[in-house]
């Protein structure tokens, strides 16, 4: 069982998350009218949007930061730099606008994810950091669910415009205020001797021993990511491609999305039991199989909602195990940049998957090909996840790390 300690601290990271998944629901809940308002083709939004899922590169600094200064303060920063991104989004003029503003609040939407669930990671026991991180997942879903749910009986009935979500996005900076008073600072991060610490370059990521398993880690987030673009692009499609109105579909993604919530805790807890690494890979299995059943052969509502559903059910099983491997597999000291460097690539993963989409339906027209060619992705994930990656569910962070010298040799250090 959770101390009373480790709950409060859940309650507090996931009204953290529960803003980020709200933010970052915005994109694919306007979409459709987004495009309509600045005249994109689906091939030519994709292009953009790939462009603005570019504002995660900037994440590695922050997350160093958070390294050497607390995790804290930039999880706070993080939440302000989004909310007022969305906010100066409603006011877009033009695409190119729109993209930057969005491009920015990427980068926030990176640093916070990283950092909460670096700060779970340090003070949760070995034997429950999976239910915490399902926790979290749950948090930032719901998040997204309740931005669904406002376009669906709020706006869409009332013909708002989309500029209407972003700018809802404002009241979550009481969230801050409430973080602020509440929050504590990671306690493994104060236990850190930042004297022998705090001045190791980032680029001591990029020497052994961390070298191969940041490698690894990223490319396996880069490669699952690879369907976001379907994901995204699933309330348009259903409205532009099998007809249902805004409402409709905003509310069969809820309801898709409300089935599969459970799969968060649940995912988490048995990944504590069984391992990371099966859950991972048989939610990135199912998650591949609802999105070729969605684009290829579901008609209408029943079947649609359906097959969305094994989509959420899988990426939700994914999305709670596949975090830990960045934060549970490095030291304190570079933790919060390495957790960064894997959200630097899961945005990566996202941004060429929009140019990989807007170049085959350049070449095809076709959506159907479009996600038969983006689903190769977390497939070849799930193969590296399952043959490269170490297990690290139930070990305990403090281990003893071997760290790089300036000279390139290495000594051996007890990093908590």
């Amino acid at each position: 069982m959770l101390e009373d300690k480790h709950k409060r601290l859940l309650w507090l990271l996931a009204v953290a998350c529960f803003s980020e998944g709200y933010d970052f629901a915005l994109l694919t809940v306007a979409l459709p009218q987004v495009r309509h308002t600045f005249h994109l083709s689906h091939a030519h939004a994709d292009l953009w949007i790939a462009l603005l899922y570019l504002g995660a590169l900037p994440a590695l600094a922050w997350g160093r930061r958070a390294d050497r200064h607390g995790r804290r303060g930039v999880l706070l920063l993080s939440i302000v730099g989004y909310t007022l991104a969305a906010a100066v989004t409603a006011a877009s003029p033009s695409v190119g606008f729109f993209v930057a503003c969005q491009f920015v609040a990427r980068c926030f939407i990176a640093t916070q994810v990283a950092v909460a669930w670096t700060m779970a990671a340090e003070d949760l026991p070995a034997e429950r950091r999976g239910l915490g991180f399902g926790v979290l997942a749950l948090a930032s879903a719901l998040g997204t669910g309740f931005c669904s749910i406002i376009q669906a009986t709020v706006l869409s009935p009332l013909d708002a415009s989309w500029r209407w979500l972003y700018l809802l996005a404002l009241p979550f900076l009481v969230v801050v205020v409430f973080l602020r008073r509440e929050l504590p600072e990671s306690g493994r991060y104060l236990a850190l001797d930042r004297r022998t610490t705090s001045d190791q370059p980032v680029s001591v990521l990029f020497h052994r021993p961390f070298v191969r398993p940041l490698l690894v880690v990223c490319l396996a987030v880069l490669l699952c990511n690879l369907t976001t673009e379907a994901v995204v692009f699933s309330l348009d499609f259903m409205q532009t491609q099998r007809g249902l109105s805004s409402s409709t579909a905003n509310l069969l993604l809820v309801a898709a999305g409300a089935a599969a919530l459970p799969v968060l805790v649940l995912s988490g807890r048995l990944s504590d039991r069984i391992g990371r690494r099966g859950v991972c890979v048989a939610g990135l299995l199912v998650q591949a199989g609802g999105l070729l059943v969605f684009f290829i052969a579901a008609r209408g509502a029943v079947a649609l909602g359906f097959s969305l559903g094994l989509v959420y059910l899988g990426l939700f099983a994914a999305w709670t195990t596949g975090n830990g491997f960045a934060v549970e597999m490095f030291p304190t000291s570079l933790r919060a940049a390495a957790s960064s460097a894997a959200a630097v690539a899961k945005l990566l993963g996202q941004s060429a998957s929009f140019a990989i989409g807007a170049a085959v339906l350049t070449a095809t027209h076709k959506p159907d090909s479009t996600i038969t060619v983006l689903v190769a992705g977390p497939i070849a994930g799930a193969l590296i996840i399952a043959l490269l990656l170490p297990e690290t569910s139930r070990r305990e962070l403090t281990d003893v790390v071997p760290i790089p010298t300036t000279d390139g040799a290495e000594r051996a250090t007890v990093v908590p």
